[in-house]
């Protein structure tokens, strides 16, 4: 291989892309090729290297007491930590014939010295490096704009009245201060009062405008804070079917007001067009087309680098709302109030973006005819069919009358689920427990929760065989299995599934109403339950994993075929495929801890983590 090839290897390899071209030939200076034969060791904890490797071709495992828990293959390197500090638990094996580049140990550390990038990829945590891998792999040009904040955007001047001041001198002042926006401080509260509202409380009510403005100012107004990103500026305004959110700095001081339009123009995209033919549609075939639109929405915002989390929230706000109308539009109104209608597992969680089924259920109020329910139950679920959500392998559906009942029968079964555990009680529980009301009454759904939260006090032995589900799952104990046999990975399976699983037993223990699990591991961390490197592993892994899994989803649209989790990790790039293995560790590493700590409280013997016993339903339903 000639220098300019070497250096255009090297260059390929992360980190080795931070180098600067004179780092990269003082590199190239001190390489030297090696050839290893099968069985070779070259490092033990009783012989440390003195040199950092870079594979050109064949397979080395490293073992750590007699454990698989990592393989390299061509361009993969090892081992900077034991040239670091200097020691090593593991052992790496020559597993396939390998020809490798040998960096000496004293160049590979001052270019450590020398460049920082370079550096911070060795020696930072394991979060920093997932960032780091996924802004090389995931970022375009184009995704530039998802980071941008709330200041970034144009922010309109404030008008700020007192809760005393008459409606004339605040118009007048708004009109001063170019605004139609009046902002109304009333002790520790601020409320707003819009043009709309200007028309509906004072002109058609023929009020006068010497009334105070906290008489018509609706309170409070929705905030969010400058440094938040513009994203979530738009998600909220979709969710909260408003125009305008006043902005914040980090005092919690009023700054300005950020509007929709403002927002909508600074993405442009197609959401709000969806959004509003989801409001306008009078019947079932405007409200298909609304809802087959999405699928357009989320591949822009995926070309276009936005992050899973962003994404999954702003589908699942505009499918809240087409449930929202369906139930609108097919139940007769005098029977909406008296049910609920719920989305449950991954849409409860609202983390499901592609459509790959529907779980959802119906909370009737007691005394009430459940029959007159049923047809209308029916068509609620023929109508998703339509609009491309596929029905549900499990039957977990409205039109499946064990999902369509009363708020005293679904008490009787949390009791059931609880004093009568079984993989189907689990499997139900957890699917109700990510419930989340999307239509009709939602106090129903709120006291089936009291309920459920008071049956499982003290329940802490159920809780420890509700949370070992987590660790019955297919992610190898080693993170190199998934390679061995066969180049595919389910990765719901193995990453995604242990993550909901655990931090959702963790939630029910500590009584939890949030259904996001990125926000639940925050509470998490709030509440002391895990600890903040912990949390923030977690969000990475959880944050890769769905990205691949969207990946995946997306291309077998765009295909026509059948939607599933299945992973060809022979098709990932280098970097991705470093992504997928740390993101494997930190779901190991943390659910070992989530079992842990559940167990402990129920007081269990040992349980092995290496269970198989799980059902497959389980994890696919939830």
């Amino acid at each position: 291989m000639s220098l300019r090839d070497q250096k255009s290897f090297l260059s390929n390899i992360h980190p080795f892309g931070f180098l600067s071209s004179k780092q990269l030939d003082k590199c190239i200076q001190h390489l030297d090729i090696a050839y290893y034969e099968k069985d070779s060791i070259i490092i033990s904890p009783e012989n440390i290297h003195d040199h950092f490797f870079i594979i050109i071709k064949g397979c080395v495992h490293e073992f750590k007491d007699d454990e698989l828990i990592m393989d390299y293959y061509q361009e993969d390197t090892f081992d900077s930590n034991s040239l670091i500090y200097g020691k090593t638990k593991s052992t790496y094996k020559v597993i396939e014939d390998l020809i490798t580049y040998e960096l000496e140990k004293n160049t590979f550390i001052e270019l450590i010295e020398e460049n920082k990038d370079f550096k911070d990829y060795f020696l930072n945590d394991l979060v920093n490096k997932l960032q780091i891998l996924k802004e090389k792999e995931f970022t375009s040009e184009l995704s530039t704009f998802i980071l941008d904040k709330v200041k970034n955007a144009i922010v309109h001047n404030a008008c700020i009245v007192d809760q005393d001041s008459d409606l004339l001198s605040a118009i007048k002042k708004s009109q001063e201060q170019k605004t139609s926006t009046i902002i109304v401080k009333k002790e520790n509260l601020y409320g707003i009062i819009t043009d709309s509202i200007l028309k509906n409380e004072v002109l058609l009510k023929n009020k006068s405008l010497d009334i105070k403005v906290k008489e018509i100012a609706i309170f409070p107004v929705l905030c969010i804070k400058e440094n938040d990103y513009l994203f979530d500026a738009l998600s909220l305004l979709i969710k909260k079917n408003i125009k305008r959110l006043v902005v914040l700095n980090d005092k919690s001081e009023i700054i300005g007001i950020l509007e929709q339009i403002d927002v909508l123009s600074h993405f442009a995209n197609h959401t709000n067009v969806v959004d509003t033919k989801i409001k306008k549609a009078k019947d079932l075939d405007e409200l298909k087309q609304a809802s087959l639109d999405l699928i357009n929405i989320i591949k822009s915002l995926h070309a276009k680098g936005v992050k899973v989390s962003h994404i999954s929230n702003l589908v699942g706000q505009l499918n809240t709302k087409v449930y929202k109308k369906l139930f609108e539009l097919i139940l007769p109104s005098h029977l909406q109030n008296k049910s609920c209608l719920i989305v449950m597992g991954s849409e409860g969680r609202n983390e499901q973006i592609i459509k790959t089924d529907q779980d959802n259920a119906l909370v009737i109020k007691d005394k009430e005819d459940v029959e007159k329910f049923y047809p209308y139950m029916q068509k609620i679920t023929q109508a998703l069919i339509s609009f491309g959500y596929p029905p549900c392998p499990g039957n977990i559906m409205v039109s499946n009358n064990f999902w369509c009942k009363t708020q005293n029968d679904y008490k009787n079964e949390t009791k059931k689920w609880i004093n009568f555990p079984d993989i189907q009680n689990y499997m139900d529980l957890a699917i109700f427990f990510d419930s989340f009301a999307v239509a009709g009454d939602k106090n129903l759904l709120i006291e089936l929760k009291d309920d459920l939260f008071k049956r499982l006090h003290k329940q802490d032995v159920f809780m420890a065989y509700f949370a070992k589900s987590t660790l019955a799952f297919d992610t190898p104990t080693t993170v190199a299995n998934f390679m061995k046999k066969t180049n595919y990975i389910d990765i719901k399976k193995a990453g995604i599934f242990p993550i909901v699983q655990g931090i959702r037993s963790l939630c029910l223990r500590e009584r939890i109403r949030e259904t996001t699990t990125i926000k639940r591991i925050r509470i998490l961390e709030e509440k002391d339950i895990i600890k903040k490197t912990m949390a923030d592993e977690l969000i990475e892994a959880f944050d890769v994993l769905g990205t691949l899994r969207l990946n995946q989803h997306i291309y077998l649209s765009q295909n026509k075929k059948e939607i599933n989790n299945e992973i060809d990790t022979h098709e990932l790039s280098k970097i991705k495929r470093e992504l997928l293995k740390d993101s494997l560790k930190i779901v190991i590493n943390c659910f070992n801890f989530s079992f842990l700590f559940l167990s402990r409280y129920g007081q269990l013997g040992p349980i092995p983590f290496r269970t198989r016993s799980i059902r497959p339903d389980f994890i696919n339903f939830i």
